[in-house]
């Protein structure tokens, strides 16, 4: 094997080994990007989790806010409202 043979076999080996060495690299980046996204999808599905919970409690206390008996009883003792009788009633025809 000649001088031009031999060079082209060590010109071959530094570059196989500079690309393992770049794929590498780009295997380490790949792998801590992925790190970072999936830590932040841990945090945003917990805080869906906690806006859930917020939503269902606020669904309740609408649900009871707007209970018949709490807003009657809070127009008469509020507002001083109650039914009127039958001679106050007037009826409108179209």
């Amino acid at each position: 094997m000649g001088s031009a043979g031999r060079r082209f076999w060590v010109v071959t080996a530094c570059a196989l080994c500079w690309s393992v060495v770049a794929t590498a690299l780009s295997i380490v980046s790949t792998s801590h990007h992925c790190r970072q996204h999936f830590a932040a999808l841990q945090d945003l599905q917990a805080r869906q989790w906690q806006l859930q919970e917020q939503r269902g409690k606020l669904l309740l206390q609408e649900s009871t806010l707007a209970a018949h008996q709490r807003v009657e009883g809070l127009a008469r003792r509020e507002l001083g409202m109650r039914l009127p009788t039958l001679h106050e009633l007037e009826v409108v025809l179209p």
